[in-house]
């Protein structure tokens, strides 16, 4: 085994560690800070398991064990470390946390409902809901692996035939003899490859039952596709949108009149907003009355969840809104000039990275053959002179797809009030907002990495991940017709250049409308 990489991966799990140690200390809520903290253990080790999953893939291009000349495992042309074990315990692990970890912890604080409910009975009614869970979960894993875990994968034999008359081309030429061919002995593997190459191929088929690791990368990776394909499709676009926005809006100085009147518009939207909170309160307060179960009441709540999303998002709007006002007058002199231009600089970077990758699913992985190699080319030429920033360079791009899957989650938030917004705030994030980008992240992450294995394969072609998904889960039953047709890929660009038009005609959120807002309201009283 290389020491070398075996240390280099120890110390970035530890960086990654304290970073995260970090992220919690530096988002959690005060109301948060000196309990819950199970919850942050659980959060500290997901966060590390996410990261890990993306980082894993430029470790296994940088162990290079596909490599032919990496039999017995020699360390002057590959690491010697056995990546397909860690490729599945990562995802075990992710099973875990979605499937039973992540979900308990999220009807354990959905059944306090702020009437007194005691812990034990918060307890058992998480426990309940969770079983029904990890029983369906499981049922529907177990059967599907059962009735439908073999791949069925293309094999195309070639075949040569050593007869008193050959004629066999290989890489010096072509050679004929008239009596009889050489010792087979004297051939080279690149010999007789070549000699069978001359004749016609067969197509088949080999049918292998996969492990039941393997399968459940595969279901994840399925799941997390629907999710990846809107979330990174709306990143792509909304990322670098986001960045240069903020510096061509930045926080400018106001003179006493201009604040003033920024002052009476936001001090409307504030009695507005605490109408509609007033009206909000009232509401609930009735159907806690009516009581039932968690179920029932997620039922009663779904007629009203699209008001609830929209208030939620015109004051998530508001707290910047009043955040930006406040350095543009009062807190002006407190105001750091670079960020702007930092967030412009990263912009940039942004949109070249989603340009890069949106030309190399257009050159490389749609077309059939590709049309070029592009940034497979670009990785390997740094292979030539420094291999380490191509490896860097795998890990860029990777990491880059999972920032544009939690910009898009934030940006399909504030957008549309399908789902509930949960936005990371310094010291003003709670731990079920920490549990929902969570378990948004480690589902999202096998979907990254497939991607990515997808978008450089060329590169990536001596690691195990690339076997595991380029073979084993690509011509799986089931999963086949969406790894052989691009369906998910073409799904993702298409969000990709829907998102860039939607948001190149509006860059900037606008609050949900406080007057529909309180219709809505009073409507549902009256019912």
């Amino acid at each position: 085994m290389d020491i070398f990489l075996l240390i280099v991966a120890i110390i970035v799990v530890l960086i990654l560690l304290a970073i995260n140690v970090y992220l919690i200390v530096y988002f959690q809520h005060p109301d948060d800070k000196n309990e819950s903290y199970l919850p942050k253990f659980l959060i500290l080790i997901g966060f590390t398991i996410a990261q890990c999953s993306i980082l894993l893939l430029p470790l296994d291009v940088a162990n290079n064990e596909g490599y032919s000349g990496c039999d017995g495992y020699d360390t002057s042309v590959c690491g010697g470390i056995d990546m397909s074990l860690l490729w599945e315990i990562t995802y075990l692990a992710v099973l875990a946390y979605v499937v039973l970890l992540i979900p308990f912890a999220i009807f354990y604080y959905e059944a306090d409902d702020g009437q007194g409910n005691l812990r034990e009975s918060m307890f058992c009614q998480a426990f309940k809901y969770e079983l029904a869970v990890l029983i369906i979960s499981t049922l529907t894993l177990l059967l599907m692996y059962f009735f439908l875990g073999t791949t069925n994968i293309p094999v195309t034999t070639y075949s040569a035939s050593f007869g008193s008359s050959l004629t066999a081309t290989i890489a010096a030429g072509t050679w004929t003899d008239q009596s009889k061919p050489p010792p087979f002995a004297t051939w080279s593997a690149a010999d007789v490859t070549n000699a069978a190459l001359t004749l016609p191929g067969v197509d088949s088929t080999v049918s292998l039952k996969v492990t039941f690791p393997v399968y459940v990368m595969a279901m994840e990776g399925f799941v997390g596709w629907f999710f990846f394909v809107i979330f990174a499709g709306v990143g792509l676009s909304a990322l670098p949108v986001d960045l240069i926005c903020a510096f061509i809006y930045r926080p400018r100085h106001m003179d006493a009149v201009e604040f003033a009147e920024a002052q009476l518009s936001v001090r409307q939207r504030v009695n507005d907003l605490i109408e509609i909170g007033e009206l909000l309160k009232v509401e609930r307060a009735q159907k806690a009355e009516q009581g039932g179960g968690f179920f029932s009441r997620r039922s009663a709540n779904n007629s009203d969840r699209v008001t609830v999303n929209k208030f939620k998002q015109a004051v998530y709007i508001l707290e910047n809104d009043v955040a930006e006002l406040k350095l543009c007058h009062e807190n002006y002199h407190k105001y750091n000039p670079l960020i702007p231009i930092f967030k412009l600089f990263f912009g940039i970077i942004s949109l070249i990275l989603s340009l890069l990758w949106i030309v190399q699913i257009c050159v490389f992985i749609l077309p059939s053959p590709p049309l070029t190699p592009f940034l497979n080319d670009y990785f390997q030429w740094f292979d030539t002179w420094f291999p380490l920033f191509g490896v860097l360079s795998v890990g860029i791009f990777a990491v880059y797809l999972q920032f544009a899957v939690i910009k898009g989650c934030f940006k399909f938030g504030v957008r549309f009030f399908f789902i509930t917004l949960h936005p990371m705030k310094m010291n003003g994030t709670y731990m079920n907002s920490f549990l929902f980008n969570l378990g948004l992240i480690l589902l999202c992450s096998l979907p990254v990495v497939q991607f990515s294995v997808m978008a450089f394969s060329d590169y990536a072609r001596f690691t195990n991940v690339a076997q595991i998904f380029g073979v084993q889960i690509k011509y799986l039953q089931f999963f086949e017709y969406f790894w052989t047709t691009n369906a998910f890929v073409y799904a993702i660009l298409g969000m990709a250049v829907l998102s860039a038009v939607y948001l190149g005609c509006k860059p900037r959120d606008k609050p949900a409308n406080a007057m529909e807002l309180k219709e809505n309201l009073k409507r549902s009283r009256r019912r």
